[in-house]
């Protein structure tokens, strides 16, 4: 394993317990029930949640880059 083969490990596996760490935007019993609960539909993301958002998109990226990088290098050298 290479260096970037570290690093696209280490970001997968920080991303995994990112998406873990954030909260549900819909309720697993209004599947079963029907229930719909509006009222903070429209509510602005803030905190914490904001954080965990935009660290998710970053990683994603990151990792999409990591993944072309991995590739190139093994192009070059085997």
């Amino acid at each position: 394993m290479q260096l970037p083969d570290y690093i696209l490990l280490f970001v997968s596996l920080f991303m995994v317990a990112v998406s873990a760490l954030q909260s549900s935007k819909e309720d697993v019993m209004e599947a079963f029930t029907g229930a719909n609960k509006d009222l903070f539909k429209d509510r602005k993301t803030q905190g914490a949640e904001l954080f965990l958002n935009r660290a998710m998109i970053i990683l994603s990226i990151l990792f999409f880059a990591m993944i072309i990088w991995s590739n190139a290098i093994d192009r070059f050298y085997m």
